[in-house]
């Protein structure tokens, strides 16, 4: 079977990769092709039908001129628009999404917006899924039967340089956060990290118990006895073994004898 480029001007239209699938019935194939809204252009040895899908990745059908009997082998190649660029837009826009719905949802320490923020942030995540549901199934693992278009990750094929297999590498995982946000491990705030809560804790508690009365040495023992107690926050447990001069610099104590005080 043929399996060459067309020649001429249609030649450049095929990228580095090419994935193939069998058909019996080409008419009702190609009259689902122009239904899509593919075009359809015509070469010495080939038939090729194409599509511009979000403005960011245009892909191709094809199938020699010279086996028009069934089963007819199609072939399928993409491009990316304009080296990709426009498909990394795409790309931070879902990121944007995604981030914006991951942080509304329960799970997201210390911060619950209402349910209607995070109703919004939902629904505007399905109208991009929704918007570019083409591009999108063009990253889809469709199943293992060899005669039918997706048997396998070709999608990655969409590359040329390994500038643009990043960028679709970055699509492949927003994408898959954005259909299961829950299950994607998150990235801390910077408020959440244990560190920063055991700083803001230790100001709370020698801010508070400087306005008891309590002595400077008092508070920074009671300070290092909690932490090493795991006590300081009875949802983490956590420990920590600070030096005396860290906790009085983390709490803003001044203590020029700290040492002899403590002893």
């Amino acid at each position: 079977m043929d399996t060459q480029p067309p020649k001429g001007s249609v030649e450049v239209i095929f990228g580095m990769g090419a994935h193939y699938f069998i058909i019996d019935n080409l008419g009702s194939f190609l009259g689902n092709l122009e239904a899509r809204g593919y075009a359809k252009l015509k070469s010495n040895s080939w038939m090729v039908y194409s599509k511009t899908m979000s403005a960011a990745l245009i892909k191709h059908y094809a199938y020699a001129l010279s086996k028009p009997d069934p089963p007819i082998q199609i072939r399928v190649t993409y491009d990316l628009a304009n080296e990709g660029k426009p498909l990394q837009k795409l790309v931070d826009t879902l990121k944007k999404l995604n981030d914006l719905h991951r942080k509304a949802l329960p799970v997201w320490k210390t911060k619950h917006p209402r349910s209607d923020v995070r109703e919004r942030r939902w629904i505007n995540l399905q109208r991009f899924l929704h918007k570019h549901t083409e591009l999108i199934d063009c990253f889809k693992y469709e199943g293992d039967n060899r005669l039918t278009e997706g048997n396998r990750s070709y999608s990655l094929q969409v590359a040329t340089t390994p500038q643009e297999q990043k960028i679709c590498i970055e699509f492949i995982k927003a994408l898959a956060e954005a259909y299961a946000p829950q299950s994607i491990v998150r990235r801390q705030r910077q408020a959440d990290r244990p560190v920063h809560q055991r700083n803001g804790w230790i100001k709370r508690y020698a801010e508070l118990h400087r306005k008891r009365g309590w002595r400077p040495f008092e508070i920074a023992r009671e300070i290092q006895k909690e932490l090493r107690g795991g006590t300081w926050d009875e949802r983490s447990k956590l420990q920590f073994n600070l030096a005396n001069n860290t906790i009085c610099k983390i709490a803003g104590l001044k203590l020029p004898h700290l040492t002899s005080a403590m002893n």
